[in-house]
Order: C-alpha cells, then sequence, then structure tokens
C-alpha cells in the first residue's frame, strides 16, 4: 500500500456553532474510505467534549494521528513510526473560509432529497450537493454530534496542496451540524470517493488517548528551519 500523507482534520470547523448544538456523542466512530488514487483503508474518529482525534492507516502496521484540543485551539500531530508529535494553533474559521470561497469560485450547498434511511441502527436523511464536475450524495444523521471535517490528507509540515471536491461537502456537513454516515462522490468518469461508516461505539474515552503518548518527544519544526538558516 502506497504511503498516505499524515491525515490532517478541517481545521476550521471547530469554531462553528454547530459543533456546540448539535447532540453530544463521546466514543469511536469507524469509517472506510477510498478514492482514485488510493485502495481502501480505514480510519477511526474518535470523540470526546473538547477534543476529536482521528487515525488513518499510513501503510499496513502503521497508523498517523491526529488531535483537535478545542480548550487549548491547538493540533497535535502523532508522527507515524515515530516517538515525536508536533503542534501547531489552530486557525481563524472566518479567514480560512473566505480563502477557501476564493478559491474555490463558488459554494456548493447541500439540497435535501426528503429520502431517510437507517445505516447501522442510526436515522439517515440524504442530501445532494453538486459542483462543476462532481455530484455528491451524503446521508447525514443528527445523532451522532457534529462532525468536525476530514480536511484534504495533507500533511503537518504545511498547507492544503490540492483542491479536493470533499472539501465543499465537508464545509456544507460543517455548518449544518450533522454527522455523514455515508457519501459517494461521482465525477464524469465514474466514483470519484466513497466514505462509509462501518461501526459506531458509544464509550467513555480515557483523556490520555487524546494527548501525546508518554516517552514522546516534541519536534519543533520552527526550531529546524532556524537551525538551517544559520538561526537568523
Amino acid at each position: 500500500m502506497k504511503l498516505l500523507p499524515a491525515f490532517v482534520v478541517l481545521l476550521a470547523a471547530v469554531t462553528a456553532p454547530a459543533v456546540f448544538g448539535a447532540a453530544r456523542f463521546e466514543g469511536k466512530v469507524r469509517m472506510k474510505m477510498t478514492d482514485q488514487k488510493n485502495p481502501a483503508h480505514q480510519l477511526d474518529y474518535s470523540v470526546k467534549e473538547g477534543f476529536v482525534r482521528t487515525d488513518i492507516e499510513t501503510s499496513p502496521g502503521q497508523t498517523a494521528a491526529m488531535i483537535m484540543d478545542l480548550g487549548k485551539r491547538e493540533m497535535i500531530f502523532l508522527l507515524p513510526g515515530q516517538t515525536m508529535y508536533m503542534t501547531r494553533p489552530l486557525p481563524d474559521m472566518d479567514a480560512d473560509s473566505a480563502k477557501h470561497a476564493d478559491s474555490a469560485g463558488n459554494d456548493e450547498q447541500l439540497v435535501k432529497t426528503g429520502e431517510k434511511e437507517k445505516i447501522l441502527g442510526y436515522n439517515c436523511e440524504k442530501y445532494v450537493s453538486k459542483s462543476k464536475d462532481t455530484t455528491t450524495e451524503l446521508w447525514i444523521t443528527d445523532e451522532l454530534g457534529a462532525f468536525m471535517g476530514l480536511g484534504d490528507q495533507g500533511n503537518p509540515m504545511g498547507g492544503r496542496k490540492n483542491k479536493s471536491a470533499r472539501q465543499d461537502w465537508e464545509k456544507s456537513i460543517i455548518e449544518k451540524g450533522g454527522f455523514p454516515m455515508r457519501v459517494v462522490s461521482t465525477g464524469k468518469k465514474g466514483e470519484t470517493f466513497r466514505l462509509e461508516v462501518v461501526s459506531v461505539e458509544k464509550a467513555k474515552l480515557p483523556d490520555s488517548l487524546f494527548a501525546p503518548p508518554p516517552g514522546y518527544q516534541k519536534f519543533d519544526l520552527g526550531g529546524m528551519m532556524r537551525g538551517l538558516r544559520g538561526g537568523n
């Protein structure tokens, strides 16, 4: 399996009112995600009040993890295969949304279809989101709290690399305040992306899950870059 970049959630979500207004959920949601460039891989989305942790397979037996601490407005990246972590501040939602809208040229809007379905026992409504080249079908429930986004599969060293069709529907769900149980994007040549929830486990999660493990050392990227520039 080709190595995937370290996983990054959509950062703007943490300041959205929907995050605090939706039904509360604590536990783990396991998802299966596929796209045109990578084979199917597993994603664990763990939620505790004030925290979100996303673990994604980067290669067989190896995962990358990203923790959002909403109270500190901080992201923590656990570097795969290393006992190291990095931190970054959460950006301003309004500035990020404006930048995204400018680059996208148009915002997708979720359209309610009226169709309903139970997925893993959760009541879902079907929405459709369309852009110039992509149609996305989303089955959304309001029984699992507010979705915080999946992001672009960028990396902690920098920002987004390429615009993804997923960015638009993620932004729409975040503003609505629901949780996607199934997402299918289709382009001119067929299916381009699929995300499906395969299990939901309601459970009390330990605080330790949302912090660097004991023995992990903080990686100072800024210090390293200053060193490479001779301290200037």
